[in-house]
């Protein structure tokens, strides 16, 4: 008569359980080293709703904008960028402003001119009490080529602005030749009134915005500076929306290579994080603000009182106060 064996098939469902156990560690440590979850607090995942900025991550840039890649720069701008507020604050700088670094004192442009970027922002800093962390410098080909990259920039002029400019054209005049009147067709010169940034909204380009910011428009400091925040802060909060992490990098990679900056890609992959969450949650992220104070001896004096909102608007005294 044969035995009948006892089943053991509990143990091949434990070998199955512990086999499966195994397999999902080993799955996510492969996951984990493949796509590493972030720990810094200035980093931001795709998707991850209760990520928000640390309020201490924040930097100063300071812009600078000249004719020759060589030469000294003729408009200067901070650009305060603070995630955590969604914020982003130029406040454009009368190029004459005194400052005062290393024992020297002189406009932003005879700072630049005379002892680099460095100064400038050293002087910034004695003045404003507004360290930049870097420095970008725009040349007339670099912002051109810059601004077309990014797109078409949005720009609300106050009023047409014309130039007086001499044509030639033709004129038809009746006059009297052996008593008989004929007409005749010359040519003639006339001054004319030639309309070449129309009011209202327009588009630019890059050379046509870059022509529009130099232009010398002759109603003084401050409405030139107005012009150039405002089309800052529009290129900003219409042109930098909803950018792909390729499109940012894009972006950064012209900006490297064609300006003369302090900037690494390595400073750019520090903030890759936040200015794609800048881009994708912020809605007219972007202000700008126009300092006040008086003239003496042809340098522009800030007043204390604008120094105080040029630092509220830079978040500054929250975080201070945080400190």
């Amino acid at each position: 008569m044969g035995v009948k064996r006892k089943s053991n098939w509990y143990i091949y469902v434990i070998t199955l359980i512990v086999s499966f156990v195994i397999l999902g560690f080993f799955v996510s440590s492969i996951w984990d080293s493949l796509f590493p979850a972030s720990k810094d607090a200035g980093s931001y995942t795709v998707g991850g709703a209760d990520y928000r900025p640390s309020a201490e991550v924040q930097t100063t840039v300071l812009l600078m904008l000249s004719e020759m890649k060589a030469g000294t720069p003729q408009y200067y701008m901070l650009m305060h960028y603070y995630p955590r507020q969604d914020s982003v604050v130029f406040a454009a700088l009368p190029e004459n402003m005194r400052v005062e670094y290393g024992g020297n004192a002189g406009s932003l442009y005879e700072m630049y001119d005379n002892f680099g970027a460095e100064a400038v922002m050293g002087g910034i800093k004695n003045t404003l009490g507004i360290e930049c962390d870097n420095y970008i410098k725009f040349d007339r080909l670099s912002f051109i080529d810059f601004v077309d990259l990014t797109g078409t920039v949005y720009v609300n002029v106050p009023s047409d602005i014309t130039e007086q400019k001499t044509e030639t054209v033709l004129v038809t005049e009746i006059v009297e030749v052996d008593g008989e009147e004929q007409e005749v067709t010359r040519q003639k010169q006339e001054t004319v009134d030639k309309v070449i940034f129309p009011a209202g909204t327009q588009y630019f380009d890059g050379e046509t915005l870059y022509s529009y910011l130099v232009y010398p428009f002759g109603k003084g400091s401050d409405y030139t500076l107005a012009i150039h925040g405002s089309a800052a802060m529009n290129m900003i909060n219409r042109n930098f929306r909803n950018l792909s992490s390729t499109e940012l990098q894009t972006r950064a990679e012209k900006l490297l290579g064609s300006t003369d900056t302090d900037f690494t890609f390595s400073d750019y992959t520090d903030y890759q994080s936040v200015l794609l969450y800048t881009s994708e949650n912020s809605i007219n992220p972007c202000e700008y603000y126009i300092p006040y104070g008086e003239t003496e001896g042809g340098y522009f004096i800030i007043a204390p009182n604008s120094i105080t909102t040029i630092r509220d608007r830079f978040g500054m005294t929250e975080l201070e106060a945080t400190q």
